[in-house]
């Protein structure tokens, strides 16, 4: 992720040196500059596009394992406490093994 933070922000650092020292008049450079951006705009859309139609059919089945999920750890967590005599598990109960200091510390 570092890699790739260090690409942008080096387009971004090269792109705007280039503005700098661009030998064109500032009207003209925001006009081609406005094209490019309306050209990367249309070829990007699709792929987004494209995208977007990808999450939209998984949806429906991240949702049902997500609910499958969540009713599988209802049974565990219900066969925990049945087990254990309608108490939930708390952790070890050994003396010391809280958080907070013992007495003398």
């Amino acid at each position: 992720m570092g890699y790739l933070r260090g690409i942008v922000h080096g387009m971004i650092i090269g792109g705007a040196v280039a503005l700098l020292y661009a030998p064109k008049p500032g009207r003209q450079m925001r006009e081609e500059l406005s094209d490019r951006l309306d050209q990367v705009r249309g070829q990007v859309q699709p792929v987004l596009d494209q995208a977007q139609g990808v999450v939209e059919s998984a949806r429906p089945q991240v949702e049902r394992g997500i609910s499958k999920a969540q009713q599988q750890a209802q049974r565990i967590t219900r066969r925990g406490t049945e087990s254990t005599g309608g108490t939930a598990y708390a952790g070890p109960s050994s003396p010391g093994s809280g958080s907070a200091p013992g007495p003398g510390v």
